[in-house]
Parts: C-alpha cells; sequence; structure tokens
C-alpha cells in the first residue's frame, strides 16, 4: 500500500492524501463518504453517544385541560414515523433537518440535497437537487409540506444554522491528521524518515540490494531502535523530528477536547477513559441529558406541535417523556429530598415545595381532611398517640414510619397490624389515618 504523502516544516504537519479505496483528499475533504465526522473517532462517538441518547427517550400526546395521556389517536401513527435521531444528525452536520409531510406519511428528506429558498417576507420554497445516473432535476416543496428544524445562525434568521461539526472542523482536520501522521510514522519503520549517504560511488544494484536490507533489518515497530553495522563508508542521517519532538499527544488532545466542547458532549463519555470513573461517568451522563439532550427534545416538540399537532388538534400537544429516564429520575428524587428538607426546617412554605417539583395546587390534600385527621387524635389512646408520633418523627427524618414500639397496652396483634400498615405510609397524613382506625 502506497504511504501517505507527509509534509513537515517548522513546526507544522499535515498529510495531504491517503492514497486508498474510498479515502479521503484532506486538502478539499473529498471522498465517498461526505461527513467530516467519519475523519474523526472522537466526532464521530459524540455523534453517536447524542443519537443514542435521542433514541432512548418515548414521546406521548397528552391532552391540555387534565395532562392525561392519549393513547387512542389519528396523530399516533403519523407521528410515530418521526425519528429524533436522524434529526439531530442532520442538524448538528448540516444545520438543519426537513421532514416531509405528504398526507400519511411523514418521511426524512436528506438534509445534504436540500435548500431554502427565501425573501423578505419568508420561506418561499424548500428546493431538493435529485442526482443519479442521468439524472439532475430539482424538486420544490410549499413551506407548508416541510416540517423544518435549525440550528441558530447570528445573521440568518430562515436558511440553515451554524452546524457544530462547522465549529469543530478545524480540531476534527487537526485530529485526524495527527492521528494519520502517527499511522504513517509507525508505518514507515516506525522512525523518522532518513538518509543513507556516502561518498563513494555505489552501483544501482547494490543501492537496491541495501534498501531491501534495511528495510527488512528495520521494517516496523516492532523493530524499532535495533543496531544495524554498514561498511563503505555509509552513514544515516535524520531528515525528520522524531514523534516525542512534535507533541503530537498535545495537539490530539486540544483537538478532541474542541470537538467535545462543540457537539456538547462530555469527554469523558467519548473516550477519556483515564478520567472515567463511575462517579465521574454517572455525572457526565446526568449532565449530556441536562444540558443537551432534553434542551433538544424541547425544541424538537415545539416545532411538532406548531407544524404537525396544533393544526389538526389544538386540544393535545406532543412531548417526549423525559420524566420516564431513569437518569433523570433519580436527580428528580434527590431534588424530592432536597425541597423537602427545606419545607420541614420553615424555609420555604409547601406550596412552593410544590411549585418547583412541578405540581399543581390542586394536587395538594384537602385542608378539611387533614385538619379532620389533627382533631381526631386527642381522641386516640395514649399509647397510640405516642406511637403516633414517634412515626411521625421517623417520617419527617426520612425513614420508614413503620417504628418498633413495645407497650403492655397493646396486645401484640394490633401492634403487629399497625406496623405493617405503616410500612406502606408515606405522607404525616397516611399515618395519622392509620391509628385513627384503631
Amino acid at each position: 500500500m502506497p504511504r501517505p504523502a507527509i509534509f513537515y516544516a517548522n513546526g507544522k504537519f499535515r498529510v495531504t492524501n491517503i492514497p486508498s479505496v474510498g479515502s479521503y483528499e484532506l486538502t478539499t475533504g473529498a471522498g465517498q463518504s461526505q461527513g467530516d465526522y467519519i475523519k474523526s473517532s472522537w466526532a464521530y462517538g459524540c455523534m453517536m453517544i447524542r443519537s443514542t441518547a435521542l433514541s432512548q427517550i418515548p414521546w406521548r400526546l397528552v391532552r391540555d385541560a387534565d395532562d392525561e395521556v392519549v393513547e387512542n389517536h389519528p396523530l399516533v401513527p403519523f407521528l410515530d414515523q418521526f425519528e429524533a435521531a436522524p434529526t439531530d444528525t442532520d442538524l448538528c452536520t448540516f444545520g438543519a433537518a426537513y421532514w416531509l409531510m405528504d398526507g400519511s406519511v411523514l418521511r426524512r428528506l436528506p438534509a445534504s440535497s436540500m435548500g431554502v429558498e427565501a425573501s423578505t417576507t419568508g420561506i418561499i420554497a424548500f428546493k431538493q437537487k435529485v442526482l443519479g445516473a442521468g439524472t439532475n432535476r430539482e424538486i420544490r416543496y410549499k413551506p407548508k409540506e416541510i416540517m423544518y428544524f435549525r440550528e441558530f445562525h447570528p445573521a440568518d434568521d430562515l436558511g440553515p444554522g451554524v452546524a457544530p461539526i462547522d465549529v469543530a472542523r478545524p480540531a476534527i482536520k487537526a485530529e485526524y491528521e495527527s492521528s494519520r501522521y502517527i499511522q504513517s510514522f509507525f508505518e514507515n519503520d516506525a522512525i523518522p524518515g532518513l538518509l543513507l549517504h556516502t561518498e563513494q560511488v555505489v552501483p544501482q544494484s547494490e543501492m537496491t540490494k541495501l534498501e531491501t536490507w534495511w528495510k527488512n533489518k528495520f521494517g516496523g515497530a516492532a523493530k524499532h531502535h535495533k543496531v544495524a553495522f554498514v561498511d563503505k563508508g555509509l552513514e544515516a542521517q535524520v531528515l525528520s523530528s522524531n514523534l516525542g519532538e512534535m507533541a503530537l499527544e498535545e495537539v490530539r488532545d486540544q483537538a478532541r477536547r474542541d470537538i467535545c466542547t462543540a457537539f456538547r458532549v462530555p469527554m469523558v463519555l467519548v473516550g477519556d477513559l483515564d478520567a472515567s470513573n463511575f462517579a465521574t461517568a454517572h455525572e457526565a451522563r446526568l449532565s449530556l441529558f441536562q444540558e443537551t439532550i432534553v434542551p433538544r427534545t424541547s425544541y424538537f416538540e415545539q416545532i411538532i406541535n406548531k407544524t404537525i399537532v396544533e393544526p389538526s388538534d389544538p386540544t393535545v400537544r406532543f412531548e417526549f417523556a423525559t420524566d420516564e429516564l431513569e437518569i433523570l429520575q433519580e436527580d428528580e428524587n434527590a431534588k424530592a429530598e432536597r425541597i423537602k428538607g427545606l419545607v420541614d426546617g420553615g424555609i420555604i412554605s409547601k406550596e412552593t415545595a410544590r411549585a418547583e417539583l412541578g405540581y399543581k395546587e390542586s394536587d395538594a390534600p384537602a385542608e378539611d381532611d387533614e385538619a379532620e385527621l389533627e382533631r381526631t387524635v386527642d381522641d386516640m389512646p395514649p399509647p397510640l398517640r405516642s406511637w403516633r408520633r414517634k412515626a411521625m418523627n421517623a417520617l419527617k427524618a426520612g425513614k420508614p414510619a413503620d417504628v418498633p414500639f413495645d407497650t403492655p397496652d397493646l396486645s401484640p396483634a394490633l401492634v403487629g397490624a399497625i406496623r405493617a400498615r405503616l410500612g406502606q405510609a408515606r405522607t404525616p397524613a397516611d399515618v395519622t389515618a392509620i391509628f385513627r382506625q384503631w
């Protein structure tokens, strides 16, 4: 296999081409595959991590009046054709994504073939170039036929936005070319470039023999640093620097950091194994969902509702069920415990706590019922009042309410029955209701 052409001067390096089937010409990026992210395993990893995370999230139709999930609705089979993962990949790669709404069919159009025709009044049409054997034509779609997603662009409110891959392209090129340079270094006998020279006249046949001997003796990384003896005054002169002098690892590390920043994916999830302990990885995954995935689903919801749902049935809305994700549920549990502590400490009110946790005021227990339960406490026998107080204190401390309570005034059967019910108690009202029964 021919080796890459490599230029190195003034501390800079460049692999100009990789001559192989389906390869890239790196100075232009031309090749069989058009995705710059394929040049870099880190860029590809970022794209796959985002896509995988989005594909894990279910969706639902919810009726606005009562937040009830709508199972049977004409829109369900239509919306079921939408895929968040490839939509995000198009946005990251081209700055826009396009879905054709054709009768009962919702179909993604390749973003690489699409364009936007706009004027001062807004978008006039979407254009698709269809290329193939003997085919070169353009299809025009009306704005109402296309569900259009776009990244933000500070100078253009209508066309495709700034794709993360455009931001990461210099880093992708640096990371890719440095990796290829290291590979070519080891393919090239794992030593810097050499010039073998002598003052004597050497026939071409002897030079060919010497070159073959040198490659057999030192070719490959396994033979690196082997010792050689030559005669006839032959000397070896190093023509290029070694890897250590070029600081390629520093170049690659910074490039990878820039790639992850552009795609908003924590490095530890892509391949930063040195920092990958369990706690760090968990926090990184949580950060990915909170800072990248959930905001992306919110944007998708906005476009889908505005384009498809509202014109068809304004009484329902499309939403991603991010609350069903285990990693976010764990975080919500921690948040609930923190807010509960603030309520118990008298720092915030129950109304504020309900608002912070996303509950409506109508979800609050009826005050009359709570007051009625409290009024019945004074009528309880003293042992039950004492046990209730102990169970309430345990519940407020975040412990189970089925605390043991030894007293000769209550039968073992009654104690067992109360403790069994306390094991199911979750609120102070539950505890009071249990003791009121006896």
